[in-house]
């Protein structure tokens, strides 16, 4: 299992949490572009992607990714969507929650936050393309993520906003309900022997 970031400290953190998982060894990590992988042709039997799609020129990465890709392998790519409504699950008047739940966050000129992943995958010759878009789910357990979401939310909001939602969640926490999800698209598709 190979590991490719263009980030070395995010390389260094994966490091860190694959011996603390016992998987030193495991998984080799190593510095690259996802738009032009160090990696010969037909390498892999699974190539996949989890929230870089977004960040870069999004064909030539799934160019590279089906380059990689040894015939009857597999290419999977998973990306944050910003074309589904995000999901918080909370007691909120109807303005609020519509606010709220609108997609946010921003992309790269070239990049892919939205359902033309399919399209897009179809596009470079992969067979049997199966479209899975997802929610993904954010509760106590998730407290880093859960709280940057939050953050990243009040700053849009108003100071009013910003009580009615304290309040809810106060009372969704209170009754452990509390949860945001976020909209994915994910997709897999074969490399054609």
């Amino acid at each position: 299992m190979t590991g490719v970031d263009i980030n070395p400290y995010l390389l260094r953190e994966a490091a860190v949490l694959a011996r603390q998982e016992g998987l030193k060894g495991a998984i080799e990590f190593r510095e690259g572009n996802a738009e032009s992988l160090p990696f010969a042709e037909q390498s892999f039997d699974v190539a996949m992607s989890v929230t870089v799609i977004e960040e870069v020129d999004a064909d030539r990465m799934l160019a590279e990714m089906v380059r990689v890709t040894k015939p009857g392998g597999r290419v999977a790519v998973i990306a944050r969507a910003l074309d589904m409504p995000f999901f918080r699950h909370l007691p909120l008047s109807a303005g609020l929650k519509a606010k709220v739940e609108l997609p946010a966050g921003g992309i790269a000129p070239q990049g892919c936050a939205d359902a033309s992943l399919y399209r897009r995958l179809r596009q470079t010759g992969l067979a049997q393309v199966k479209m899975l878009p997802q929610l993904v789910v954010f509760d106590r357990s998730d407290s880093t993520v859960l709280e940057w979401m939050q953050d990243v939310l009040l700053s849009r909001l108003s100071r009013e906003e910003a009580g009615e939602w304290e309040s809810a969640r106060a009372q969704a926490e209170a009754e452990g309900t509390f949860f945001m999800a976020w909209p994915h698209h994910c997709a897999v598709g074969t490399k054609p022997l």
